[in-house]
C-alpha cells in the first residue's frame, strides 16, 4: 500500500504541468466560498474555517461511535477477533471488511477535500510515503481497537513535536524516545491501555 502511495507521489512530480508538481495547486478563491440559498460560507475566514473543521470532525466522530455500536460494528469486531469463527456464524467477512475498506476510503476522501476547501492549497507532498505511515502510528500511538484512540495519539504526536521542535532541531529524537517509552508503558496505545487497566467503558 505504501509503495502504491510513492508511486502516486512520483506521478504527481513527473505530470506537473498538470499537478503543480513541487508547487501544488491553489484552490480558487471563489471555490471556497460555499453558498446554501441566502446563507454563504466563506471559509477564508479563520473563525469560519475553524468552525466549519471542527462541524466536520465532529459529524465524523459521532458516525464512527454509530458504526462501532451498531450490529455492523459488533461484526467488524468479531472478524478482528476471529474471522474463522465468524464465518462459521453465516456472515460474509468479505463484503464487511470491502464495506469498512469503502467507509474509510470515504472519511479519507472526504477529509482530503476539505482540508484544500479550508486551506486552499493542496501539495505534492501529502502524497508522499509519510502521510500513509504517520497516522497508522498516530493510531497505534492512541490506541488501534478504540474509537477516540486516533484523536489522542494525534494530539500527543502533535504537541510533542510542536514543543520540542521549539527547543532543538533534533526533535525527532526526543519524539522517538516518547515513542520508545509509550510501547513499554502503553503496548496497547494511550487509550487501549487506559481502557484496559482502570476505564473499561472508554470507547
Amino acid at each position: 500500500t505504501m509503495m502504491f502511495a510513492q508511486v502516486f507521489y512520483l506521478l504527481i512530480l513527473y505530470f506537473a504541468t498538470w499537478t503543480g508538481g513541487d508547487q501544488g495547486m491553489v484552490v480558487p478563491q471563489p471555490a471556497r466560498v460555499l453558498s446554501f440559498g441566502a446563507t454563504s460560507l466563506e471559509l477564508t475566514n479563520p473563525t469560519v474555517r475553524y468552525m466549519t473543521a471542527l462541524a466536520l470532525f465532529s459529524i465524523v466522530l459521532l458516525v464512527t461511535l454509530a458504526i462501532v455500536r451498531s450490529r455492523y460494528g459488533r461484526v467488524l469486531v468479531a472478524i478482528r477477533e476471529n474471522e474463522e469463527r465468524t464465518k462459521m456464524l453465516g456472515y460474509d467477512t468479505f463484503s464487511n471488511k470491502l464495506a469498512a475498506v469503502v467507509i474509510s476510503g470515504i472519511i479519507c476522501a472526504a477529509s482530503g477535500a476539505a482540508y484544500a476547501l479550508l486551506f486552499g492549497y493542496v501539495g505534492s507532498s501529502f502524497a508522499s510515503v509519510q502521510y500513509s505511515i504517520l497516522p497508522l502510528l498516530w493510531v497505534l500511538l492512541g490506541g488501534a481497537a478504540t474509537t477516540l484512540g486516533p484523536l489522542i495519539g494525534t494530539l500527543f504526536m502533535y504537541y510533542v513535536i510542536d514543543i520540542t521542535s521549539g527547543y532543538t532541531s533534533a526533535y525527532l529524537l526526543i519524539v522517538g524516545i516518547a515513542l520508545i517509552l509509550l510501547v513499554l508503558f502503553f503496548p496497547k496505545g494511550i487509550l487501549g491501555s487506559i481502557r484496559q487497566r482502570w476505564l473499561g467503558w472508554l470507547p
